[in-house]
């Protein structure tokens, strides 16, 4: 993986990458979350309300992958988060999260919610959360777990070799 020269670049949602992240809610079922599903209009609004929504672009030595992922956080809450199969295997997934978090710490974010939600195609994804240092709150008897993680003990030290762009922030 460190040889990859992996590069992730972050950005805030706008009106060029918006229906490349509806068109991720309406397709990603391995790496989601919650596999929520927003049209163009359900995210424009979202972001109207104060929701955050970014999207992830992936390259590597190989090439550039585009939008592959995208996290939506309505308040304190990590609604979705969602990544391509074009690009699992390389542990990204946790350099974007920890990364993620690391930007709302600094924006004063002191803790944060998040749930998944099982379903037939989203198995790998079941201890994602554990893995990234969230504390397991409730689990319910379909699976539905909900999560918290106190970002000022959290460590959101993300390895070296994945080069973390913020383009918007």
């Amino acid at each position: 993986i460190q040889s990859l020269d992996i590069h992730i670049f972050i950005e805030s949602a706008d009106d060029f990458n918006i229906p490349r992240i509806a068109q991720m809610t309406q397709k990603t079922n391995q790496f989601n979350l919650t596999t929520k599903r927003y049209s163009e209009s359900d995210i424009r609004s979202g972001i109207h309300s104060g929701w955050q929504v970014f999207c992830m672009s992936v390259s590597d030595r190989f090439g550039d992958n585009g939008i592959t992922g995208c996290i939506i956080i309505n308040g304190r809450f990590i609604d979705s988060f969602l990544l391509s199969c074009r690009v699992l295997g390389k542990n990204i997934e946790f350099a974007i999260m920890k990364s993620i978090l690391s930007l709302l710490k600094r924006k004063g974010v002191q803790s944060i919610n998040a749930q998944f939600s099982p379903t037939v195609k989203n198995k790998q994804v079941e201890d994602f959360y554990d893995k990234c240092g969230f504390s397991l709150v409730n689990k319910d008897s379909s699976g539905a777990k909900l999560y918290k993680i106190d970002l000022t003990n959290a460590d959101l030290t993300v390895k070296p070799f994945y080069h973390i762009v913020f383009k918007n922030e």
